[in-house]
């Protein structure tokens, strides 16, 4: 299968003409090249490491390493497995635990996630990467993580590092099923862990707002508002429009379901897990990458991301929230190195009888405004339009719900309504009113997170990247003192475009010529709107004035 894998690359490579050319996407007015901004012309030449080569000493401590990972399938995952392939060239094995889903199987979606174009570098650079992982059927909401006999005892005989991903990320997931993937999930892999033969070092992913109930958190347990036990029990003798009807009660003061499973799957590791040679690791907001393999490449629309899109793309013109905020977000190649260094410094240096927190932030170092954040996409980003642009640029935020709720009315309500009439007519399907719905219960779900700054405590990870040797600081980067928010969005909206959107960079030409004619449309319909106001003001003076007798 995975051969199979390689030679789809190959004979794609042989058919990737450009549609048009080059020359059509890069002139005096747009002069960048749209793929060398994203990375992908910067691509190291692929060469043969022979086994005597010795590596830097991250590297060496994954040499014939034999790594289980849950969650590889998702969003930080795919980069996990990505940069574990790239950059070991001495590991050995790669499990990854994939459960089937809309009628695929183990292997077919082992074989879509090595589709997407993160893994392009990867492909030019080690061809010969398909042989180092493979998935094994399972499923974390299960008991015994749905393994069989058989992949169970490969499990435990080969394996000797684990990363522990997978979760349910929904804020609104309910209950039953956050806390049988989130809470369960974690417990079984704590009992296969203790179950391996040879393990080094395990590495549960949890998140920095497992503790949103308190505005400063620091790297250590706090002790959680529920025993998870005794909501197990409770999950267990009642059905799930009960359930639903408790969740409130049940969570307390974390907003959310995510929030909640993922705090008390950290107490379950610091009460099940003190024997094992473990870690947690806390990323904040994760983006899109900063530098590797690519830059800007995300898969999924969470957080800051869906925003940007949605106004890049002319369908969100207003969102309710402080744009004077900082919120912390990291990108996922730094979050990912990080993680990986932590897990080998835990498993070599760790001598104290703690279990180990490690919180991956940026904003103590260098903190955003959303303002700002959105300034520089916006800047940056108007030089790549999507083809599937609805109308032009225009957005704005605000905390003040009265301005917010005429807004909305205006911009999203009024012209959504209108467009999905004349969809209808023209026999299209309407959509805008559905997504503008869907906005709105983003809104409220994330309505806690608009008025609130956290302050994590980051002094693991800012230690541990002073730990490394300059060759581990130039493989695995982290240095969160280095980040620059103007370098992520030179690319951030290029690699939004043609990653997550999978509009291609051919599209340009006819995307620019597009963006003009919204542009002219845009400025028409401000004239018009200023008009009708100026008319109507007009009006009333002058109604006024002819009541009272003056004219």
């Amino acid at each position: 299968m995975a051969l199979d894998l390689h030679r789809k690359y190959i004979e794609k490579k042989q058919d990737s003409a450009p549609l048009v050319p080059i020359k059509d996407i890069i002139n005096s007015k747009y002069y960048l090249d749209p793929l060398e901004l994203l990375g992908e012309r910067s691509f190291n030449e692929p060469r043969e490491v022979d086994e005597s080569e010795i590596g830097s000493p991250v590297q060496e401590f994954f040499r014939d390493g034999v790594v289980f990972l849950t969650g590889g399938t998702g969003f930080m995952g795919k980069v996990l497995v990505e940069k574990l392939l790239r950059t070991c060239p001495h590991i050995k094995h790669i499990y990854l635990l994939i459960r089937s889903k809309k009628g695929k199987n183990v292997d077919q979606r082992l074989e879509d996630i090595f589709e997407d174009r993160l893994f392009k570098r990867l492909k030019y650079e080690v061809p010969k990467y398909y042989h180092k992982v493979s998935g094994v059927a399972g499923d974390c909401s299960l008991p015994g993580l749905g393994l069989s006999v058989s992949s169970r005892n490969t499990l435990i005989n080969e394996v000797n590092i684990i990363f522990h991903g997978a979760a349910t990320v929904r804020f609104d997931e309910h209950i039953r099923v956050a806390m049988n993937i989130n809470v369960s999930g974690t417990r079984e892999l704590l009992s296969l862990a203790r179950k391996i033969t040879n393990l080094k070092v395990m590495a549960h992913v949890s998140t920095a707002y497992s503790n949103c109930n308190r505005l400063h958190v620091e790297e250590k347990f706090y002790d959680p508002i529920a025993d998870y036990e005794d909501v197990l029990k409770l999950i267990s003798s009642n059905d799930d429009q009960t359930l639903q009807d408790m969740t409130k009660e049940i969570i307390g003061d974390l907003p959310n379901t995510y929030a909640f499973t993922k705090s008390l799957a950290e107490d379950a590791i610091r009460r099940e897990a003190q024997d094992l040679p473990i870690l947690v690791f806390r990323p904040t907001v994760v983006i899109a990458t900063y530098r590797e393999p690519v830059r800007g490449w995300i898969d999924n629309v969470y957080g800051p991301t869906g925003l940007i899109v949605g106004a890049g793309t002319g369908v969100l013109h207003t969102y309710f929230g402080d744009s004077n905020m900082v919120t912390d977000m990291i990108p996922v190649d730094m979050v990912v190195n990080a993680l990986i260094c932590a897990t080998k410094e835990t498993a070599t240096n760790n001598k104290d009888d703690e279990i180990p927190i490690f919180t991956c932030s940026s904003a103590g170092q260098k903190p955003i405004k959303w303002n700002d954040f959105i300034e520089m996409n916006r800047r940056h980003g108007i030089y790549w339009p999507t083809i599937r642009a609805i109308w032009y640029y225009s957005f704005w935020a605000t905390n003040n719900p009265y301005f917010y709720a005429l807004l909305n009315f205006f911009c999203h309500i009024v012209p959504g309504y209108i467009l999905d009439t004349l969809a209808v007519i023209a026999g299209q399907k309407p959509i805008l009113m559905k997504i503008y719905k869907k906005i709105d219960k983003v809104r409220d779900i994330l309505a806690y997170f608009s008025d609130k700054e956290w302050t994590f405590t980051n002094d693991r990870v800012l230690a541990l990247w002073k730990s490394l040797d300059s060759q581990d600081q130039d493989i695995f980067n982290f240095d969160i003192n280095q980040l620059s928010w103007e370098y992520f969005s030179q690319a951030h909206c290029l690699g939004l475009r043609v990653y997550l959107v999978k509009d291609d960079i051919h599209t340009l030409p006819a995307a620019r010529k597009k963006w003009e004619k919204l542009y002219i449309a845009h400025i028409g319909l401000q004239v018009f709107v200023c008009a009708f106001l100026l008319y109507c003001a007009w009006a009333i003076a002058y109604l006024i004035l002819k009541l009272t007798g003056f004219m």
